[in-house]
């Protein structure tokens, strides 16, 4: 799994393609499919979670 840090005020394009409207969001995506999306401040344990998704 890679992680990919977006500055969206740099790359409004990709920001607007993923539909990202808050800062912070993770959005889990898979073979260019959005699988899941977290919005917003998240303990350590959510984004564990989030990331080993099966």
């Amino acid at each position: 799994m890679i992680f990919i840090k977006v500055d969206t005020d740099e790359n409004r394009e990709l920001a607007e393609k993923w539909e990202v409207q808050g800062i912070p969001t993770m959005v889990r995506i898979e073979n260019e499919e959005e699988i899941a999306r977290l919005i917003g401040y998240r303990p350590e344990s959510d984004i564990r979670r989030f990331a080993y998704l099966d």
